[in-house]
This record gives structure tokens, sequence and C-alpha cells, in this order.
């Protein structure tokens, strides 16, 4: 980032699901470039101005919220497999809940990252914000889309600048859906493919999707906007988690038709979580591993100057470096 584009770094941040992959990310960035820091998370961290809260009660972490200029909204339940009603609690109303909270406290921008999942999973080529948005029955897939719908109306009638973020498949050192959870399930031969492995993935790496929403927080342009932040490159499904199987120690993804991964991946689930187990498997995540094209991030490069400068390759190295240090593998 120039430092033409700094100029506009808010003095404190507030990044609510602190202690995940993409909000401690988040937190290290904007202390490198002078904000204070503070969030909120299910875990109190004090060094990292973290602490303990529940977004769907107003306890403590209303507190932490004062003297913020942005608010990133990070937290939220990301799942293919919860219920309508836990979806709803968390990706809807805590937002709109957080929401009044920030425009209470005298926030100036609240920033809601959304996924790339409001697109659904149906659409045939490339696609840009401007992509209508249809809700298919998947409960991230709709309460994304209806906490959107909160945020735009709440900048729309001037309660708070808003801005929304759609990151793509936000990969890096530290990813458990991307990287870990891949892997683990790689080693215990529970993992498969869907569309024969030819469903397209969309992969950003993290340094690259917090370069892009720092962005929407230095830059005015930003100010209700809906962005698409991803790696601007497309890739099937059986090439990116090759790299996976290599770390795994396998020759390659297994992979089979849509219709009997959905089946598959249901009942295996099902059962999972019918003994007390979590599990991602389901006709959902099957369904998001088939997609059929990517997104343009044609608007954050145009309106912020958002250019991803790590490719598949060196994010892949970088993650297979942190897996050894870790021993995930």
């Amino acid at each position: 980032m120039s430092e033409k584009q700094t100029v506009d770094v808010p003095a404190k941040v507030f990044i609510t699901g602190a202690n995940g992959f993409i909000g401690r990310a988040l937190a290290r960035r904007y202390r490198v470039l002078g904000s204070e820091v503070a969030g909120v998370d299910f875990k109190a961290d004090p060094e990292w101005g973290v602490v303990a809260g529940d977004l769907t009660r107003r306890d403590n972490w209303t507190d932490a919220l004062r003297g913020a200029a942005t608010v990133i909204h990070c937290a939220a339940i990301v799942s293919n497999t919860v219920t309508m009603d836990k979806a709803w609690a968390v990706n809807v109303k805590a937002t709109a809940d957080l929401i009044s909270a920030s425009a209470a406290a005298g926030v100036d921008h609240f920033v809601q990252l959304s996924s790339v999942a409001a697109f659904g999973f149906d659409f045939t080529s490339r696609v840009g914000e401007e992509h209508p948005l249809r809700p298919n029955g998947n409960p991230y897939v709709d309460t994304k889309i209806a906490s959107e719908h909160i945020v735009l109306a709440s900048h729309a009638r001037g309660l708070i600048d808003c801005t929304i973020v759609r990151p793509a498949d936000v990969y890096g050192p530290g990813s458990h859906p991307w990287i870990v959870l891949p892997i683990e399930m790689m080693k215990s031969g529970k993992f498969i493919l869907p569309a024969n492995g030819q469903g397209i993935f969309s992969p950003v790496y993290i340094d690259d999707m917090v370069e892009g929403l720092v962005l929407t927080t230095t830059r005015k342009e930003g100010r209700g906007q809906i962005f698409t932040i991803g790696g601007g490159v497309e890739v099937t499904c059986s090439e990116f988690f090759s790299y996976h199987a290599e770390m795994a120690g396998c020759r390659s993804p297994r992979t089979m038709g849509l219709a009997p991964a959905r089946a598959l991946a249901e009942s295996a689930g099902f059962i999972t979580r019918l003994f007390g187990g979590q599990s991602e498997l389901g006709k959902g995540t099957m369904d998001m591993l088939a997609r059929k094209a990517g997104y343009s991030i044609k608007k954050a490069t145009h309106l912020l100057g958002y250019e991803p400068q790590v490719d598949l390759k060196e994010g892949m190295r970088r993650s297979r470096d942190w897996a050894r240090e870790t021993g995930l593998i």
C-alpha cells in the first residue's frame, strides 16, 4: 500500500471474531499501519486487545467499541450444515445489533465481512458485485444475503457509513477450512471432491485479502460499496487440492460425480453429527465445491487500486512451510 493510500488509516479499529484466521491477520496489519486495535471473541486475549464476549448479547464488548473509528465485522457462523435458526441469530440478528451499538458509540465506518457464498453456487460465468442474489435454502448463503441487506439499509438511511466485502476462498497458514481440514481429511481417507474435481475454486491468499480489506477502510471510494476481494484467478478443485494431497502424502484428491458425492456427504455428515461430532460434509459443501465459475475483482481494482500479489504456488509454499512447522504434516 502506498503512502498516499494510508493517510486515512483509522486511529482505532475494532474487530469482531478477532481471534480468528482473518481477524488476527487484520489486527497484525493495522498495528503495522499504526492503528490501535481492539476486538471481541469468545475468548479474551489482553495482549491483542481482545475482550471475551458474545455478539448475541450486549455485554462488555460494547465498552471496547468506545473510540473506534472503524468496526470490521468478521465474526460469523461459517458453515453449510448449521441450522437456519442458529445461523440467523449470529449472522443476521447480531449484525443488526452490532451496527446499532457501533452507531451509538460514534463509530464512523462499519465494514461487513460477507462472502462470495452470497452469490450462491449456480452461476455459469464470472460474476461481479451487480449479480442478483438468490436465496437457495443453504443457511450460510441465505443469512449472508440477509445480513448484507441490513448493512446496506443502515448505510442508506444515514445511520453509519458501511462497506460490504465479499472474500473469495481465503487460504494460507492457519486457514482451517482450506488448509488444515483438507489435509486432516485426506490423511483419514474422508476427503472427496464432487463434479469429478472440475468444480471451480477461487483462491486468495490471506495477505492479499487483508490488503484489499484495509483499502476499503483507507479509501473514501469504499464507502457505501460492495467489493469482491479475490485472487483474480480460478483453478479447478482438483488443482487446488492437489497441493494438500502432496502435503498429506496422497496420490491425488478422491473425486466422483456431483450426485453421488452429495449423497455420500449427506450420509457421512449426518452420522458424524448424530454421534456428537462436527462435520461440514453435506450437500451444501458439495455444491460449493462444484461451482462452474469464479468472481470478478475489477471493481476493487478500479475503485481501490487493489492488486493481489501472492500467486497460488507461492501461497501454497508458505502454507506448506507453516504446516511443517506446526506438525500438521
